[in-house]
């Protein structure tokens, strides 16, 4: 009989045990703010992903991402806000595909994109019938950094085709004027008009970014041509000085004369580093004619470790010297796998090396 009850006391013990750990895990994940570095945005956790994230297109995402949270500093400063996923158009079926994919029609007039009946004239030469201007829509949320619960702004990036293909399926290049025309005076506003019918954005500013990508032209990433915020129903859109520039080109010789030449004496002094040849190749992303941000791509075909060891430090000493105070990164690469990493931050007195 003892050793029956001291089995039912041990049992119900544990049942008690088992329930107390039930109810730890049933107890909703704390919000939990990350503090950006200097000059950015905090980021509010748990991380709660797009359901619309499986239908962008893939086209310059990062690029995009980058220029809109860099676009919003100016509207919502980074002392008094924090960034989270975007997650007021989360709906593929009901919003996303109505907006993006679906033209505009008798039953879809929330449509973004020129309805069946409609040409324009989309350079000095080329009239197209259906054109299909917008492929993609991004967005980013701000919440107050003393109440993550506080929707304080809501930023949205319209992606635009710089190419398009006209009545014979042939590829046509869109004006950046005929773009600029149609997003500020139909499809911004028009999204703007959509989304203030959202109780979650009601009295919320929003940002509204205008981004041009090229699929005919995949050397260098898009840029932002357009911004605006909108507040009470009002907003002035501005044009943005916005371009990713390619060293060593004539291009780039035309644009930045100096970034050129460097990048082009970076590509000489590495000649003959290793037996084999090293491509190098550089992005510029210049705002109002500054640059911003310099990317190079180092191409190698390394044998041993103590190689890119040697090659690595000496791209950071050849960076430094680069007159630049933009921020400068390396990426040192072998048969598309990357091994290596230099950065110089703005303004830094060294360069950083990250062996991958």
């Amino acid at each position: 009989m003892k050793k029956t009850l001291s089995l039912l006391i041990l049992s119900l013990l544990l049942v008690g045990c088992f329930s107390d750990n039930v109810d730890v895990d049933l107890e909703e994940d704390p919000i939990v703010v990350i503090k950006g570095e200097s000059g950015t945005y905090s980021h509010v956790l748990p991380f709660e992903s797009s359901n619309v994230r499986f239908s962008h297109t893939g086209v310059d995402y990062m690029e995009i991402g980058q220029g809109l949270i860099k676009i919003s500093k100016e509207y919502f400063p980074v002392s008094s806000h924090s960034i989270k996923e975007g997650e007021i158009l989360n709906d593929f079926r009901s919003e996303f595909q109505p907006l993006i994919r679906y033209r505009e029609s008798i039953d879809n007039p929330v449509g973004l994109n020129p309805s069946a009946d409609t040409v324009v004239k989309v350079n000095a030469t080329t009239e197209v019938s259906e054109p299909i201007f917008i492929s993609d829509l991004f967005e980013v949320n701000f919440v107050s950094t003393k109440n993550t619960n506080k929707l304080t702004g809501a930023a949205f990036a319209i992606v635009l085709n710089k190419t398009i293909m006209d009545d014979n399926s042939r590829p046509v290049t869109v004006d950046d004027k005929v773009l600029y025309d149609f997003a500020t005076n139909i499809a911004g506003p028009k999204l703007e008009s959509y989304l203030r019918k959202k109780p979650e954005l009601s009295g919320i500013p929003i940002v509204i970014a205008l981004y041009v990508a090229d699929s005919g032209k995949q050397s260098v990433p898009g840029r932002y041509i357009g911004k605006a915020k909108f507040e009470n129903r009002e907003g002035q859109v501005e044009e943005v000085n916005h371009q990713w520039v390619l060293f060593p080109t004539s291009a780039g010789r035309s644009i930045d004369g100096i970034i050129n030449e460097q990048i082009s004496s970076m590509k000489r002094s590495l000649t003959g580093f290793l037996p084999e040849d090293i491509g190098v190749v550089a992005y510029g992303e210049y705002y109002d004619d500054k640059l911003t941000n310099l990317k190079i791509k180092i191409n190698i075909q390394t044998k041993t470790y103590t190689e890119i060891l040697a090659l690595s430090h000496y791209a950071g000493e050849l960076i430094m010297s680069f007159d630049t105070k933009s921020k400068v990164v390396v990426e040192i690469k072998s048969l598309n796998k990357t091994l290596a990493i230099v950065k110089r931050d703005a303004n830094a007195t060294k360069a950083e090396v990250i062996f991958l």
